[in-house]
């Protein structure tokens, strides 16, 4: 039998093998060229050439590369728009896109369904784009929106070339374990060494602003808080516990005895990660997860009422422990810095101001802040220009796109959740582990939507990576095909 990677033989396999002929033969004609003109440029474009090829061959290498950059957001500006590592992989993606269909491996792309999670997100990117009408500064504005359809649109299409083969989710399931860990251990030496991470000591610089404005920094050294590769500890915190709904998801319906032996680890391990970060969104995110999988893994009154009794419980020590010395107040919930829940309130009165005024349109997805200091208001504590945002997804949105980009945005959680549940209960996931990952996923996204502002960040690649995963389908449907047609009727309350 074929190595489900194996590329095609020409002659052997689908129809129109010999496609590859002419680029070949073109690139070949170049490279010796190049190689009389400039030896040395000549063995490096070989080898990037070689290298490309290989990928080419290997998407699940290529799929590795790509969770792995998400959790090292170390970002450049090219023409104006913000590039980091996810995003030149993405576009990797796509010029090899058209030989990963060619794989042996790769599903027939005849007849396939629209992705799910690209059904359900349309009507926000059109409020995204009719937000344009009203954009006090266009080209933020645009930029904002190619990165809403980067993110939710061509990578489940780029996921179409996976098959869902238990191979396939087998690896998966293993590099969604163990690159987590990885993420977590470097944020646990953070602590440890007091400030001297493993990935700065490999060189990966952390994403900070340029100069010395310590008060918008979120490092370390001025929080003492873990942040690995993120360098803020709020990212860290929610990349751990968006890809530990995948270990709690193993422990709960594995059916590999291996796999849920490594799924308890990576949890310990990313667990301690977690509490390195000292993230109160990570800990509201995490109960959340933890509260919605419970549900919906017992779909029973005695499983709400256990569920309920968890997260009171936890809820009463995470106070205990984060706030101490709370004295009910609003300006006291976060301890020694009472100017930072205040600042909040200003933040989220502007919204109100700008919602009144741009009721329908919004000032263009990403331009709060133009919006914020055209009022020329002050915040208690000035956190610079380039950092300013509404810590508030919600509000984002509506203060960036109006009612109708909010309303399109609870719209595409409330399908994309609705999709995930019908898949689950229907017995046809293609992977009932990353179904149930995926609802826990959203749930944790939707807090952390309340307290932070996500669409800055590489969350949504994350994000979007696993709900395409849990939103597969057993009936052969190709990653984060599982669109809206042939959908099944509930035929149960899950496993």
């Amino acid at each position: 039998m074929r190595s489900s990677l194996e590329p095609l033989t020409p002659g052997v396999g689908r129809p129109g093998a010999w496609f590859g002929l002419v680029p070949a033969i073109v690139l070949g004609l170049v490279l010796s060229f190049l190689s009389v003109v400039s030896p040395l440029a000549g063995i490096a474009a070989a080898c990037a050439v070689g290298g490309s090829v290989w990928l080419a061959n290997k998407p699940l290498a290529l799929l590795l590369a790509f969770v792995i950059s998400l959790a090292i957001p170390v970002q450049k500006s090219v023409a104006g728009l913000p590039i980091n590592a996810a995003d030149a992989l993405l576009v990797l993606w796509c010029v090899f896109w058209p030989f990963m269909t060619r794989l042996e491996s790769a599903p027939s792309m005849h007849g396939r369904q629209v992705p799910t999670v690209v059904w359900a997100v349309l009507p926000f990117v059109g409020a995204v784009a009719l937000a344009q009408i009203g954009s006090i500064s266009p080209f933020a504005s645009f930029k904002q929106l190619l990165r809403i359809v980067e993110w939710f649109v061509v990578l489940p299409l780029l996921l179409m070339v996976f098959a869902p083969s238990d191979r396939f989710w087998r690896f998966a399931s293993y590099m969604m374990l163990a690159v987590p860990c990885l993420f977590a251990i470097d944020g646990l030496v953070e602590v440890a060494t007091n400030g001297r991470s493993l990935t700065a000591m490999l060189g990966i610089p952390v994403p900070i602003p340029e100069g010395d404005l310590e008060q918008i920094r979120h490092t370390f050294d001025i929080s003492g808080r873990a942040g690995s590769s993120f360098g803020g500890a709020q990212g860290l915190a929610m990349y751990l516990v968006m890809t530990m709904s995948v270990a709690i998801a193993h422990l709960v319906c594995s059916p590999d005895p291996a796999l849920r032996r490594f799924a308890a680890v990576s949890l310990a391990v990313c667990g301690a990660g977690l509490v390195a970060t000292q993230s109160r969104g990570g800990a509201l995110g995490a109960m959340a997860l933890l509260f919605v999988m419970a549900v919906v893994q017992r779909a029973s009154i005695r499983a709400w009422m256990a569920a309920a009794a968890v997260a009171l419980v936890m809820v009463v020590a995470m106070v205990l422990a984060l706030w101490p010395g709370w004295d009910g107040s609003i300006t006291s919930l976060v301890p020694g810095r009472p100017e930072a829940v205040q600042d909040r309130m200003i933040l989220w009165g502007v919204v109100k101001e700008v919602f009144l005024d741009h009721p329908f349109t919004g000032v263009g997805l990403g331009n709060f802040r133009d919006a914020f200091f055209a009022r020329e208001t002050w915040l208690n504590v000035e956190l610079g220009y380039a950092s300013v945002h509404a810590h508030n997804t919600y509000l984002e949105v509506l203060a960036g796109t109006g009612l109708p980009g909010l309303i399109c945005y609870l719209g595409f959680l409330t399908a994309t959740a609705t999709s995930l549940l019908r898949l689950w209960r229907s017995g046809r996931s293609g992977d009932a582990v990353f179904t149930l990952a995926a609802i826990g996923t959203l749930a944790a996204y939707a807090v952390f939507a309340m307290v932070d502002m996500l669409l800055l960040q590489n969350m949504h690649f994350l994000l979007v990576l696993i709900l395409a995963l849990g939103l597969t389908a057993r009936d052969g449907e190709a990653v984060g095909c599982a669109g809206p047609a042939g959908r099944k009727s509930p035929a149960g309350d899950g496993a």
